[in-house]
């Protein structure tokens, strides 16, 4: 069988900043040349990179890959995100999901259309009073946010520690960035969210409430509950999950339009849109560019190459969700696409939770800026996050028409 490393010229195209500013061309490279890749990051470390989406698709259903922390190490070290349904297979994984599903459900997240349509709007007074400025801090940050944190029960107080605590978890992710500061600011990050859930737990045993805290903690299933370490992962999860991802899916959709003015003008004139533009903004810059890590339980073949048992695995979503085999034109903006079945939020038992959220939170957010804006354009002092495996902007200051 074949084995592919990675090219040295390739591998500092990795570690470049324009691979950081836009991964494309390297991507279309890899498909080409080595879907199936092993990545050297150092002589003692390494991960099998799957490109094309083909081999995606199939490996993040692939059960002979394994997700589960708990049972690749010490279990008496697991942390409690490392005990959340992210990280378990099933049949653990499938009775996690269950009983979270019994709390987190369509109608739930229907119901909340009405407060994110609010949310939209007084975000965008505040840019439209200051003619713009920074997106992500006046917009993209906040709106997914205080949707999350109402969910959770998180005082508004509060919500500024989350998102910095969400960030130092999500920075220590990139395998190209890692140092050992980013790694300690992780733990001691998930360290707080962990003692602060364990705090409103305690306070809704005492006295319930509507929120979503209160209603995992009195779900069951037969029987069966979430004990206090699952309950801890579960509430860590969906705070990070629940808006890193769309907060990136926002800045990312905006900077797309703005660099593609006909389909701004395109979902302005035909609103009906907005669900359809949402889908081809997760293919188009997908916000999480790589899919959280598995490692092969046994020597398997994937795309003709033996990956070897323990061996790390990386299923790269934004190469898949550019490849020409699978999408007409891929490189090319199409808020109209059909068919569109894209990777952005996975595949398999693993596909994301909370999906129909950050579509929710998505469509309403665009519908109202195009409704409100007859465009906008970049304006001075844009910075990227300095991630690989999650892609987004720090900064995306903006100037709006009206």
């Amino acid at each position: 069988m074949a084995t592919s490393i990675l090219s040295p010229t390739l591998l500092a195209e990795l570690r470049s900043e324009s691979f950081v500013t836009s991964p494309y061309a390297v991507y279309r490279r890899l498909r080409e040349e080595a879907p199936v890749v092993w990545v050297p990051w150092s002589e003692d470390t390494g991960q099998w990179w799957l490109t094309d989406y083909a081999t995606c698709a199939e490996a993040l259903r692939d059960q002979r890959f394994s997700k589960d922390i708990v049972k690749r190490f010490n279990p008496e070290e697991a942390t409690p995100i490392d005990r959340s349904m992210l990280f378990r297979d099933p049949p653990a994984h499938t009775r996690l999901r269950n009983l979270v599903n019994r709390s987190f459900t369509p109608r739930t997240i229907e119901r909340l259309a009405p407060r994110i349509e609010t949310l939209v709007d007084e975000l965008l007074d505040g840019l439209g009073r200051d003619g713009g400025g920074d997106f992500m801090a006046k917009f993209a940050m906040p709106l997914p946010v205080t949707v999350i944190a109402e969910l959770l029960g998180v005082p508004e107080a509060d919500r500024p520690a989350f998102r910095r605590w969400s960030a130092d978890l999500i920075g220590a992710s990139d395998a190209t960035k890692q140092s050992e500061a980013g790694y300690e600011a992780a733990l001691a990050a998930e360290a707080s969210i962990a003692q602060y859930f364990r705090d409103m737990m305690a306070l809704r045993r005492l006295r319930p409430t509507e929120d979503l805290t209160s209603l995992l903690l009195q779900v069951h299933d037969e029987g069966d509950r979430l004990d206090e370490g699952e309950l801890l992962g579960m509430l860590t999860l969906l705070l990070v999950a629940g808006h890193e991802t769309t907060v990136n899916l926002l800045g990312n959709g905006l900077a797309a339009l703005m660099d593609h003015p006909d389909e701004w003008e395109r979902l302005r004139a035909a609103p009906s849109l907005a669900e359809s533009a949402v889908e081809e903004m997760l293919r188009y810059d997908a916000p999480v560019q790589r899919a959280t890590f598995r490692w092969s339980l046994a020597a398997t073949e994937v795309g003709g190459t033996v990956i070897a048992e323990g061996a790390s695995v990386a299923v790269v979503i934004g190469s898949a969700n550019r490849d020409g085999g699978q999408f007409a034109d891929p490189d090319r903006l199409d808020i109209g696409r059909t068919p569109n079945r894209h990777l952005a939020f996975g595949r398999g038992v693993h596909f994301c939770l909370g999906a129909p959220l950050a579509r929710l939170e998505a469509r309403l957010a665009f519908e109202g800026l195009t409704r409100r804006w007859d465009g906008a354009a970049v304006a001075e002092g844009v910075v990227r996050r300095p991630n690989t495996a999650f892609r987004g902007f720090r900064h995306l200051p903006v100037r709006i028409g009206r």
